[in-house]
């Protein structure tokens, strides 16, 4: 989509690949985005498809042997633009934009969150280098948010480490964690794998309720559709590390364009069938990530390919099919419909 005033965070034509000794893994091949203001925008795909690289490119937080090789991240401010692909992934600058500006919510939180530091301590570290606040007054604004995002005693909860905490309350301490600064930005990766369904709904419902009060955006990336609808304004679906559809949330799932859209909204189980009902699957497997096919990469799976056109060439670029609707597929070109 076109860049507009609105948007938080730009990506242009990123290209982030890992160097490995068996060849190139080409993560991220040339993602577009723009991050809507005070708005949700799902990132959705299979696993591999570069969700997750895209938003660690973004925090400058790509390990070796990964680098990104070409392309822009652009953090708009009221104050000027910053592109953060020009920064040391060590500098100071960038360190000040982790956590205050952008921060992010990771998929793991028994990973994430320290084992050996209470919870308490490590919104305390995230709060006074970020903000003024220091000692006794840190820990209040600390247990503050883990009161904010419905902890029980937080008093004593700040106390305890991650493993005394449930996956629910852990993903609450992450939660309170990356808000803890007031970030115009929040990365919230797969927030609620693992989580069980009547906390998965707590959660997502208290994202929307802090996104709100803080006035921030949401990049949600996830593999669940049904988060997905129930939570963005804006979707965009991945595969091989592009962007191969991207619009409204009402469009994507009342109208999908792309072959893989379709297939993925095919997938998901409906109300109403029987217990012998065969579910849709997508047929095949990404491509192996060092030797991929010509023309689009999902052509050997694809339902609608058209044998000379889809499997030639060099991959579809986005194009627009209706204002705020954009596909990579070349049946939606004048010359693939004529053929």
């Amino acid at each position: 989509m076109s860049e507009t005033a609105d948007s938080v965070l730009s990506i242009r034509n990123l290209k982030t690949y890992f160097f490995l000794d068996e060849g190139t893994v080409r993560a991220v091949d040339g993602v577009n985005l723009e991050i809507p203001k005070a708005q949700t925008i799902g990132i959705v795909g299979e696993s591999g498809c570069g969700k997750s690289v895209s938003a660690f490119s973004a925090l400058r937080l790509v390990a070796e042997p990964g680098e990104i090789v070409e392309g822009e991240i652009i953090l708009h401010r009221e104050d000027g633009d910053v592109v953060l692909t020009d920064l040391d992934d060590e500098g100071e600058q960038i360190r000040s934009i982790r956590g205050k500006e952008i921060s992010m919510i990771f998929q793991e939180p028994m990973t994430s969150l320290s084992p050996v530091h209470r919870v308490g301590a490590q919104i305390v570290e995230a709060v006074e280098l970020h903000t003024d606040l220091q000692g006794q007054d840190a820990m209040d604004h600390a247990i503050h948010m883990l009161e904010r995002v419905g902890i029980p005693d937080a008093p004593r909860r700040a106390t305890e480490y991650p493993h005394e905490l449930s996956g629910g309350m852990r993903q609450r301490v992450m939660i309170a964690m990356a808000l803890s600064c007031q970030p115009s930005l929040l990365m919230a990766d797969e927030p609620t794998t693992a989580l069980d369904v009547t906390i998965q709904a707590q959660i997502l419902e208290l994202m929307r309720d802090l996104q709100t009060e803080f006035d921030m955006s949401i990049m949600l990336i996830t593999h669940d559709l049904g988060v997905v609808a129930e939570m963005a304004d804006e979707v965009a679906v991945m595969y091989l590390g592009r962007v191969v559809e991207q619009g409204s949330v009402e469009r994507i799932f009342v109208a999908p364009k792309h072959p893989y859209t379709k297939a993925l909204m095919r997938s998901i189980p409906g109300i109403g069938g029987g217990r012998k009902t065969e579910l849709h699957t997508i047929e095949g497997s990404v491509p192996d990530p060092f030797t991929r096919p010509k023309g689009c990469p999902f052509h050997p799976r694809c339902e609608e390919a058209v044998k000379g056109v889809c499997d030639v060439g060099d991959r579809p670029e986005l194009i627009e099919i209706e204002p705020g609707h954009d596909v990579a597929c070349v049946l939606y070109r004048e010359e693939a419909v004529d053929a």
